[in-house]
C-alpha cells in the first residue's frame, strides 16, 4: 500500500486563506470553487482543485503560487473560466462535486449548464484511456510512476462505468451516489462495486493488486465492458 503523505486538515480557515489570495491576484474574480476530492473525499484527497471564475483571466501561475503560499503543505491545481465560458473537459467534476466558497452560487449553473449526456460509445472510448495508462504502468522502470499509471487506469475503468450509467440513464446527473440509486439491480450493487474498490480503494487509496497486475486489470476491465454491454442491451428493450 502506498504511504500517504500527512497533511493539515481541510478546514474553513484553510480554505479561506486561499481565496483570499486568489482575490488579492485577480480584482475581476466572480466565483471560486473547491472540487473533486476534497470536498466529497476530504480524508483521502491529495491535493485541493479550485475553479476560478473571472471577467478578466490572469497567468494560472499567479493564482497558483499565491495559493501554495497559505496551503500549508497541499498542493493546488487550479482551473481557469472565463465569465460567459463554459467549464471543458471537467464540467461533469465541477457540477457533481462543486463547492462555492466564494461568490454567488449561480455561477456554478452557469460554468456547467447544457453538459451533453455521455453515450454508450463514450464509455467505451474512456476504457481505451484505461488500457493506454496500464500499457504505460507495465512499460514504466520507475515505481512511482508505474503505482501512478495503474492508480489511473483504475480510475479510468471508474469513470467509464459512470459515463455507461450516465448514458442508460439519460441524465447529465454524474454524482456517482445519485446515479448507483437510479440504477435497477443487478446494475446498482456491482456499479457499488466499482465506486468502492475502483475509485475509493484502488485509486484514492491505492491499495490496487499488486500481485500480477496486468492481469487483475484485466478483470477487472472485462467487467467493466460487460457491465456497458449489458447497460445498453436493456436500454435498447425499452
Amino acid at each position: 500500500m502506498s504511504q500517504v503523505r500527512t497533511l493539515p486538515a481541510i478546514t474553513d480557515d484553510l480554505l479561506a486563506a486561499i481565496v483570499q489570495a486568489f482575490r488579492d491576484v485577480d480584482a475581476d474574480l466572480v466565483a471560486v470553487i473547491l472540487f473533486g476530492s476534497a470536498v466529497y473525499a476530504p480524508d483521502l484527497a491529495r491535493d485541493l482543485d479550485f475553479l476560478v471564475i473571472t471577467g478578466d483571466p490572469k497567468e494560472r501561475q499567479r493564482y497558483q503560487e499565491a495559493a501554495l503560499q497559505v496551503a500549508r503543505g497541499w498542493e493546488v491545481d487550479v482551473v481557469i473560466c472565463k465569465v460567459g465560458e463554459k467549464v471543458r473537459g471537467l464540467a461533469g467534476a465541477v457540477k457533481a462535486f462543486g463547492k462555492v466558497l466564494w461568490g454567488d452560487e449561480r455561477w456554478l449553473w452557469e460554468v456547467t449548464k447544457d453538459m451533453p449526456i455521455p453515450s454508450f460509445d463514450d464509455a467505451r472510448r474512456t476504457i481505451r484511456e484505461a488500457e493506454m495508462d496500464a500499457q504505460e504502468a507495465m512499460r514504466s522502470q520507475d515505481a512511482w510512476h508505474a503505482e501512478s499509471r495503474w492508480r489511473s487506469a483504475y480510475n479510468w475503468l471508474f469513470e467509464a462505468a459512470r459515463r455507461g450509467a450516465m448514458a442508460f440513464l439519460n441524465t447529465q446527473e454524474s454524482r456517482w451516489g445519485v446515479l448507483r440509486g437510479q440504477l435497477p439491480e443487478p446494475f446498482q450493487s456491482e456499479f457499488r462495486e466499482f465506486i468502492n474498490a475502483l475509485h475509493v480503494r484502488f485509486w484514492y487509496e491505492g491499495d490496487y493488486p499488486q500481485d500480477n497486475p496486468e492481469g487483475h486489470f484485466q478483470a477487472w476491465r472485462d467487467r467493466v465492458a460487460q457491465f456497458i454491454d449489458a447497460l445498453e442491451r436493456m436500454a435498447t428493450q425499452r
